[in-house]
């Protein structure tokens, strides 16, 4: 009884594993900004504005302006697609 029930864990356990592997990443996600993209916008001439962080206090939103344009940064390790690593918008006078 032991052996067939080591058995059936160790077949579960692969079938999970494989499924893992062959499923990949959620394409819903993609890279956030980094610092490396905050200097850059800085560097460039960007000035920061304002840093808004989420509920939790963490992975926060970096707004930057130059001339009539406004940029968001989003950090942390993962960001929705929709929103992607930075926003772009123009200033409406």
């Amino acid at each position: 009884m032991k052996k067939k029930l080591k058995i059936i864990f160790f077949s579960f356990l692969s079938f999970l594993l494989l499924l893992i592997i062959i499923s990949g990443e959620d394409p819903a996600w993609v890279e956030c900004s980094d610092e490396n993209d905050l200097y850059r916008y800085v560097y460039d001439g960007w000035k920061v504005d304002e840093v808004m962080k989420n509920y939790k206090g963490e992975y926060p939103r970096i707004y930057l302006s130059k001339n009539d344009r406004i940029k968001a940064l989003n950090f942390g390790w993962r960001c929705y697609y929709l929103e992607g690593a930075e926003l772009n918008y123009k200033k409406s006078m």
